[in-house]
């Protein structure tokens, strides 16, 4: 069985209740949900795979039921401050042998190199990634027992931000997709205000549940919509970096 597991949870100081925020009538954790929904139907149909939001215990995560149809997409509460954890959980609580590991900051993330992941993974890869997409849309995946053995020792370690250090990098297959042009020029993820407003004006533009990623990244440039956010990037990875530091 594989598994998608989203990973959000509510307690953004940032940007407060991101998740939740709306556009044309849906918050952005729904529209990132359904765009997965929309494309691996069939799968989930077959009981071959299943999406999760993967959240910590905190109360306040309660929010996610609310919003979201149960019955097809599973909110899982673990670990708070460990999210390797949390997925190794609820990978074993669920009988999920591959685990798809998408940020639910990453509004736009690719089912495309989703579906080249899941095929690796089948082939018998312990955990392969895609590069050559702008950051926010590549997708990393893992087999449930690759992460159980990485684990082993640092169970009770915070790993909330850079935690893919915890893998073995001469395990890791590597998809290199296209080269984006201007691929630094594109952020795709969501942190702030200015990330809100882009996910806004892309989600109003197109129709997300179906565009390929060719069309996807050639509107946002064509149209200059990455001219949003992108100035935030520096201060993106300066705080990445600096709370990477602090988890060590």
């Amino acid at each position: 069985m594989i598994g998608v597991f989203i990973t959000a949870r509510l307690g953004s100081t940032r940007l407060i209740e991101k998740h939740l925020i709306q556009v044309n009538g849906k918050p952005f954790i729904k529209w990132l949900v359904e765009r997965f929904l929309n494309v691996f139907k069939e799968n989930i149909e077959k009981n071959e795979l299943k999406i999760f939001i993967t959240t910590s215990v905190k109360s306040e995560n309660k929010k996610f039921e609310l919003i979201l149809d149960t019955n097809v997409v599973e909110v899982f509460y673990g670990s708070d401050e460990n999210i390797p954890l949390r997925h190794l959980e609820c990978a074993i609580e669920n009988n999920i042998d591959y685990i798809i590991s998408i940020d639910g900051d990453d509004i736009l993330s690719s089912t495309e190199a989703t579906k080249l992941v899941i095929q690796k993974l089948l082939n018998g890869s312990k955990m392969v990634q895609t590069s050559g997409l702008p950051l926010g849309m590549n997708v990393t995946g893992y087999s449930k027992d690759f992460l159980k053995q990485s684990l082993l020792g640092i169970e009770n370690a915070k790993l909330e931000t850079g935690w893919g250090k915890i893998f073995d990098n001469n395990e890791i297959d590597t998809i290199q997709l296209r080269k984006v042009t201007n691929i630094d020029k594109i952020r795709m993820t969501l942190d702030y205000e200015p990330d809100a407003d882009f996910f806004k004006t892309v989600i109003s533009k197109i129709d997300v549940k179906n565009v390929s990623d060719d069309y996807l990244i050639e509107s946002i440039i064509k149209n200059n919509w990455n001219e949003i956010n992108i100035h935030l990037d520096d201060i993106y990875w300066s705080n990445f970096y600096k709370q990477k530091l602090e988890e060590n």
